[in-house]
């Protein structure tokens, strides 16, 4: 057996493995078998006995009944339990490999391990590793034909051997060409292939119903992109990404008390909120990481979404929720307008104000006392928070019987959005402003390399939103905080994981239409009708994937890949030449066979010649140069001809 087949073999379960591993959902105890993957392959590869059967049958039984625990217990997951088996079983089969049909058993474990992986990430290093999987999995399967065809390879002694340089090339190609075709025309289904989301959601904070204060200090260190915003449209800075409404405020906790929603339906392929003209309207592709929430994010006021589900749900405050986006990837446009929202329902839910915060209500009337307007005394509040207070993400908590706002107001004048954002909402309550917070993301950094927008944990925000002459207007009293800007690569590595996310994990039924009208306007009709435009379209879709593989079935009828060496390679030329003039030539003929063949069909003395150098050469140990390898191949070309005479 080819060292280089045995060492594909340990490259494709290696493969197959680390698929599994940059998901980050596997639980690392009950992956620990994975490490028996080292000593395994380094026993195949120096050529060592494999493990006793008894051995091998023993940790088989125990691995199956650690996957029911695992299932049922650790993981509490079938999914991923079957994802920790596979992982168990290539490493017990590294200590097993002895037969060819154990190799195919390797190979089909690791395609089983990138099916899974493909449901656990969509990263784009999962992309890198499918195409080594793809092109180490064509070599092995190239060996394997040659090895069965009694074929030597590089660094063999003997001199009929071939290079699988070519063939591995030219296979790989058309198997990605393959592989791209059928995924560009397979028909997009929602959801995942096993129903669910196994991605791990990124943790939120006031994107729910409660929200306890300080819970914006932990994200406000996290780097983690939550998403990506493709935006179009006339609008400037800075962004606010509104996510939710809260209105109840106990000293402690915000809350929505809005606990009814009404459904929208879609419309024209998408979900209207209210009347907009799409020439004027901010266009935002939102590109969200799996989230522990349903939130619809977008720059206010949010007229239309376009997603993948059937409904939308809006509560009382005009926050949107998506049920089908909860825990996965998910990609969908919001159409946003300038203006805000009119002052819906009850005053009075934006007008509570806690027990206990008459000290907060004396200084918010102290610092109002000198404006009518009530656009003036929110600015004079919000102005006053910015000028008197420090950003900053240390706090501590204060001492027992005072509040985190009054702690912030009157004590350590320190603090970061939560604290500000209730600030000014507790006292513009208090001079009888209606008021709320507003939870989402703000800003964000711009990647010249793609064009978008990167949102982050770190940008996590709330803000305040106060009833302005019957309408509400946006008003953000935290100071403006510079966060340290990606290198250059990082914002370009960033890219090409939107464009994976783009492409390819979101390469929708939209996407494969626009393939086809692009293709179909060298053929387009002018004038056509409508009908006839539309059944044209589906023509062009059905065929051009046929029209496509007929293409690669004749590629791989035209392209000459070199089977053997040059000694077999002029041999076989000369059985076909035979077989073709009526000679029963089959593949277990033997020389003397098709000697003897060539005779009776009236060949002379060459054939003989021509066959007492194939034996010398092929069998000999010697690399055929030189003289004799000049008359080999003219004995072979004047054969051809006396045939053909």
């Amino acid at each position: 057996m080819p060292q280089l087949y045995r060492i594909l073999t340990a490259i494709l379960a290696f493969t197959g493995c680390l698929s599994l591993v940059i998901s980050g959902e596997l639980n690392p105890l009950m992956s620990i078998a994975g490490i028996g993957l080292f000593p395994g392959y380094y026993r195949f590869l120096k050529g060592m006995s494999h493990a006793p059967r008894w051995a091998i049958g023993g940790f088989s039984v125990l691995t199956l009944l650690i996957f029911f625990f695992d299932s049922l217990i650790v993981s509490n997951d079938y999914f991923i339990g079957v994802a920790h088996l596979t992982i168990a079983f290539q490493a017990i089969k590294s200590f097993d490999l002895k037969e060819p049909w154990d190799h195919l058993q390797v190979y089909f474990m690791s395609l089983l391990q990138l099916i899974i992986a493909s449901e656990l990430t969509h990263s784009i290093a999962f992309g890198v590793i499918f195409m080594l999987f793809l092109v180490a999995l064509v070599a092995a399967m190239v060996i394997a034909h040659f090895m069965k065809e009694g074929t030597t390879f590089p660094g063999s002694s003997r001199n009929d051997k071939v290079g699988i340089k070519k063939p591995v090339i030219y296979i790989s190609l058309l198997a990605l060409l393959i592989t791209v075709i059928f995924f560009v025309s397979t028909p997009r289904v929602p959801g995942g292939i096993w129903g669910k989301s196994h991605a791990k959601s990124i943790r939120t904070a006031g994107f729910s119903e409660r929200v306890d204060f300080g819970s914006f200090g932990d994200v406000k260190l996290d780097p983690t992109v939550v998403m990506r915003v493709e935006l179009s449209g006339n609008v400037e800075g800075p962004y606010y990404w509104r996510g939710m409404t809260l209105n109840h405020f106990d000293g402690i906790s915000w809350m929505d008390t809005f606990k009814e929603k009404a459904w929208i339906y879609k419309e024209d392929g998408r979900f209207n909120i209210k009347p907009f003209k799409k020439e004027g309207a901010i266009i935002q592709r939102i590109f969200l990481e799996p989230m522990d929430t349903d939130v619809v994010f977008g720059l206010s006021e949010i007229a239309a979404v376009e997603a993948r589900g059937t409904i939308l749900l809006m509560d009382d405050a005009g926050a949107l929720f998506l049920p089908a986006k909860k825990g996965k990837r998910f990609d969908y446009i919001v159409y946003s307008v300038s203006d805000m929202p009119v002052l819906k329902g009850n005053i009075s839910d934006y007008l509570q104000l806690p027990a206990g915060i008459e000290k907060i209500s004396k200084l918010a009337h102290g610092i109002t006392e000198r404006k009518d307007k009530d656009l003036d005394k929110v600015i004079k509040i919000e102005k006053y928070l910015r000028q008197n207070y420090t950003y900053s993400l240390s706090t501590y908590s204060p001492s027992n019987g005072i509040s985190p706002i009054e702690d912030f107001l009157f004590n350590s004048k320190k603090g970061y959005c939560e604290h500000y954002a209730t600030s000014m909402v507790l006292m513009l309550r208090a001079v009888g402003i209606p008021a709320r917070i507003v939870t989402g993301f703000s800003g964000g950094e711009l990647n010249e390399y793609g064009g978008y927008i990167i949102v982050r944990q770190s940008n996590a925000h709330s803000w305040v939103e106060a009833v302005i002459d019957g309408k509400w207007k946006r008003f953000d009293p935290t100071p403006t905080v510079l966060f340290e800007r990606p290198s250059a690569l990082a914002l370009y590595i960033d890219m090409l994981r939107l464009k994976w996310d783009r492409y390819v994990v979101a390469f929708s039924i939209s996407d494969q239409k626009e393939i086809v009208k692009v293709i179909s306007v060298p053929f387009k009709m002018p004038q056509m009708p409508d009908f006839r435009l539309h059944r044209f379209y589906g023509v062009i879709y059905v065929l051009l994937p046929i029209a496509c593989i007929v293409l690669i079935i004749f590629l791989l009828r035209h392209i000459e890949i070199r089977r053997y060496g040059f000694v077999t390679a002029q041999y076989m030329k000369l059985r076909k030449a035979v077989k073709n003039k009526g000679a029963k030539i089959t593949l277990s003929s033997t020389t003397s066979e098709v000697k003897r063949e060539a005779v009776n069909l009236g060949m002379d003395s060459k054939i003989a010649e021509f066959i007492n150098l194939y034996e010398k050469y092929r069998f000999g140990g010697k690399e055929m140069k030189g003289e004799d390898r000049g008359r080999y191949q003219r004995l072979i070309i004047e054969i051809k001809r006396q045939f053909k005479s």
